[in-house]
């Protein structure tokens, strides 16, 4: 465990955010929102805690993607939206997380600024699914994500051009969007390779 988490940290940001943005400012975008990329143990292996969105919210229903949301106004800064949207989505307490960095904050297609952070939940036997907002919580296999042949990269016409974007099918699930660029971006770090952007 400490071996893999001594090979994550030296490619996760441990310097401060910009102020602005730490305080919950959104950069170009609309808001600031914050996910938690949680990694948690399994047989001595890291696995991913993702979740499933309840397929009746307004945005991104059904889709995969990691604890967290928009900045509110008690947050006193980015980092602590973080640790609160995972605590309301899947109940674990803040106290049950460590943190170890952050990566590049993305834009999203719904107007967020988002920061991730990166870390590990110690316990996630006793996980408590908002069900208004989590239809599911479920692990996948670090080692999955690590292997190219599991990348599916997909080329799209948008109004500005050409662009792609990643996805991962993991028995019946799939990841893609701002989950998927978050991953890959992890992954890359950590294999000190650039893929076409």
């Amino acid at each position: 465990m400490q071996n893999f988490i001594q090979r994550v940290k030296p490619h996760l940001n441990q310097n401060l955010i910009d102020q602005d943005l730490w305080l919950g400012a959104s950069g170009d975008m609309d808001r600031a929102a914050a996910v938690f990329f949680p990694f948690y143990w399994k047989n001595d292996e890291p696995w991913v805690l993702l979740t499933k969105r309840n397929a009746k919210l307004k945005h991104h229903s059904g889709q995969v993607s990691f604890p967290g949301g928009a900045h509110e106004d008690q947050d006193k800064n980015i980092k602590q939206t973080a640790l609160r949207e995972t605590h309301e989505e899947i109940g674990v307490a803040k106290e049950l997380i460590q943190l170890w960095g952050f990566l590049d904050g993305l834009p999203s297609i719904s107007g967020f600024h988002v920061t991730p952070f990166v870390g590990e939940i110690k316990d996630v036997s006793n996980l408590i699914i908002d069900q208004n907002e989590v239809e599911k919580a479920f692990g996948v296999p670090f080692s999955f994500f690590q292997d190219g042949e599991n990348r599916n990269k997909h080329n799209v016409k948008t109004p500005w051009g050409r662009r792609h974007y990643y996805s991962f099918e993991y028995k019946k699930d799939v990841i893609w969007g701002l989950t998927a660029q978050i991953i890959v971006q992890l992954v890359d770090r950590m294999n000190e390779q650039i893929y076409e952007r």
